[in-house]
């Protein structure tokens, strides 16, 4: 009788990264993939339907990202795993990431045998990392350096960063509200906070560092 295969939730937004994940995780004698989801309400729905061993997602989608999705599945599944693929900057997200939740974080460019050994790690219910992540993590635990990277963005909250990365995006304050589901009040404060913590002097000033941001991150991938 063979051994029952481990059923795999992929999420991501561009449906040719799914196709290619099936792809890839279907070819192998001990992985199946139950469902794609487009989106973080689609996840969830295909998480009550169909029950995954394992969600990989991405971090940024359209409407809410994958740190709220991940938040979401810890709170309402805990003991369903959870594997980040994503082509956003290790330093930058995969703390905040396993922080919320997931239990590896895998860059979008590993190739191919270094993906399937981050999604059986993390199946075995082990924690997978970069060797660079896990040195950052020991050296924080040690107290031989600050925890994370040195960018000044680690001093924002995840929603923070999210609001910040949308006006990068070049989002209005009502969009981002609609978008994350909240009020427009409460983005003017979370845009508050970020002027603040970064000290830009305007919203402006916030907004073009912004832009800048998003740009250099979208000339990485």
């Amino acid at each position: 009788m063979s051994k029952t295969k481990s059923r795999i939730l992929l999420v991501d937004d561009h449906r040719m990264v799914l196709n290619g994940y099936a792809l890839m995780l279907n070819a192998e004698p001990d992985l199946a993939v139950c469902a794609t989801a487009t989106s973080v309400a689609e996840a969830l729905a295909a998480v009550e339907n169909e029950r995954p061993d394992l969600v990989i997602t991405d971090i940024s989608m359209a409407g809410r990202g994958g740190l709220d999705l991940i938040k979401d599945l810890a709170a309402m599944h805990p003991g369903l795993r959870i594997l980040v693929c994503s082509m956003h900057d290790e330093a930058l997200y995969a703390e905040r990431a396993l922080r919320a939740g997931a239990k590896g974080y895998v860059m979008k460019d590993a190739d191919g045998p270094t993906f399937l050994a981050a999604i059986r790690r993390v199946l075995s219910g082990q924690v997978y990392m970069s060797g660079s992540l896990a040195a950052r993590v020991l050296d924080a635990f040690a107290g031989a350096r600050p925890r994370g990277s040195t960018s000044p963005l680690e001093k924002l909250s995840d929603r923070e960063f999210e609001v910040f990365r949308l006006f990068g995006e070049g989002k209005t304050a009502k969009e981002i509200a609609a978008q994350l589901n909240l009020s427009s009040k409460t983005v003017s404060v979370h845009r508050d906070h970020i002027k603040e913590k970064l000290d830009f002097p305007t919203s402006a000033e916030m907004i073009r560092q912004a832009v800048r941001y998003v740009e250099t991150e979208q000339m990485g991938e």
